[in-house]
């Protein structure tokens, strides 16, 4: 009998196989249909939403981690293209398109502290790309989008003042790029310095062009000043609270080898850096940069050669300079059709992704604290399409969204921490 006892107690001591804790919850499902755009926002408490498109009208869900999700979808009327964003007091901004006859309007909606209706921002007989905001610690908001009509491009922003609760009359034009590819990127930090980048094509200029935006006087530099001086393309900015900035880009020479370059913007002398090379491959695709308040930075991108596995890398960037080597974050052969990338305070990061298989599409999610961990599954191989992976951090945790499904079979997955 003591011989047994001692077999169990042996055996009970020996290592086994340990159980693998995960913090990420089962993902659900938030709505089911044709399924349009969609985006989600945290504030530094945890407290955020999710807001999306289904057959052209927009619905909203509270969200966060640590939280169950709201039970009841709520709607907010009809519209397209939804952007979404709360600064970490919770003040921040909805804003949405929306097409009244052979008119299309910009919507936009005040979150917190004491928001009213929805209101109109611009009304306009021509297409309207790449709408997306900035907010800053007091809930003042810039507006930024490019204006195509009648085979002419404007950069235009508009802001929101809260001080006297009151948008602009009308937008402020800051350039006129002759391409139709132009991608105007905002940046912008809490204490509402801001710039807009867009690439520059034609009358004597090619490269990446940006405006400034001094909120002192409220007003945009009178015209834009030169980043780079060679074609760009995918180009990122991001900003942080003392006014730096980093830019982020692809460099494709036709015939030749592609590089991700970078360049740095010092708030104190307003000089943007010359370019720095941080990777050459053949190829290089969706390249993502987010940055802290601090100046911390995080740049991610895939790169391939010829046929070979594309390889999804990370590379850091502190005190004004980037970090030594990159970070490979394992993928094995199969190609990277999407991700989303949020940076969190303390070195923490996240990174979900959608890969492309024999067996169809899968959604993964890593977090990193110190180093990246193992990515976890969140949606195994399946024939159904998957895209819009986005993701956001906060001191309390992290959620994550993307759409998994096409036409009426679509559905908006939401997956959070513990």
């Amino acid at each position: 009998m003591a011989m047994e006892s001692l077999r169990r107690l042996a055996q009970s001591l020996r290592p086994g196989k340990a159980k693998v804790m995960t913090p990420w919850r089962t993902p659900v499902p938030l709505d089911r249909g044709a399924l349009g755009g969609a985006c989600l926002a945290l504030d530094g408490h945890g407290h955020g939403a999710a807001l999306w498109e289904n057959g052209g009208r927009l619905w909203t869900m509270p969200i966060g981690p640590h939280s169950a999700p709201g039970i009841v979808r709520l709607p907010l009327g009809e519209g397209t293209e939804p952007r979404m964003l709360l600064n970490p007091e919770g003040r921040g901004l909805a804003l949405w398109q929306t097409v009244a006859g052979e008119e299309r309007q910009v919507l936009g909606r005040i979150l917190g502290g004491g928001e009213g209706a929805s209101q109109t921002l611009y009304r306009t007989q021509g297409l309207i790309h790449h709408l997306q905001a900035a907010v800053d610690r007091r809930g003042n908001t810039l507006v930024v989008w490019l204006l195509e009509e009648d085979g002419r491009f404007e950069v235009m922003a508009q802001s929101f003042d809260t001080r006297g609760q009151v948008w602009e009359q009308a937008p402020t034009t800051l350039g006129f790029p002759t391409a139709g590819m132009v991608e105007p990127r905002l940046a912008a930090n809490h204490r509402e310095h801001a710039m807009v980048l867009w690439e520059a094509e034609g009358d004597g200029q090619e490269g990446l062009v940006a405006s400034h935006y001094w909120p002192s006087d409220r007003i945009w530099s009178d015209r834009p000043v030169p980043v780079v001086s060679h074609a760009t393309r995918h180009h990122q900015v991001a900003m942080d609270d003392m006014g730096n900035a980093l830019a982020l880009w692809i460099h494709a020479p036709r015939g030749q080898r592609s590089h991700l370059e970078a360049s740095y913007y010092d708030g104190q002398r307003c000089e943007w850096g010359a370019p720095e090379a941080l990777s050459s491959a053949q190829t290089f695709s969706h390249p993502r940069l987010v940055m802290r308040g601090d100046g911390v930075a995080v740049a991610a991108w895939c790169q391939a050669e010829g046929h070979g596995a594309s390889r999804l890398i990370t590379k850091d960037f502190a005190r004004g300079r980037w970090e030594e080597g990159v970070e490979c974050l394992e993928l094995g052969q199969a190609p990277v059709r999407e991700f989303g990338l949020d940076l969190g305070p303390e070195g923490k990061a996240a990174l979900i992704a959608v890969q492309h298989g024999s067996e169809g599409d899968w959604v993964t999610a890593r977090l990193r604290q110190g180093s990246w961990g193992e990515a976890f599954t969140l949606a195994p191989a399946s024939p159904q399409s998957c895209g819009l992976p986005q993701v956001r951090l906060c001191p309390q945790g992290a959620s994550a969204i993307w759409v998994q499904g096409t036409g009426r079979d679509g559905r908006l997955m939401l997956v959070e921490t513990w």
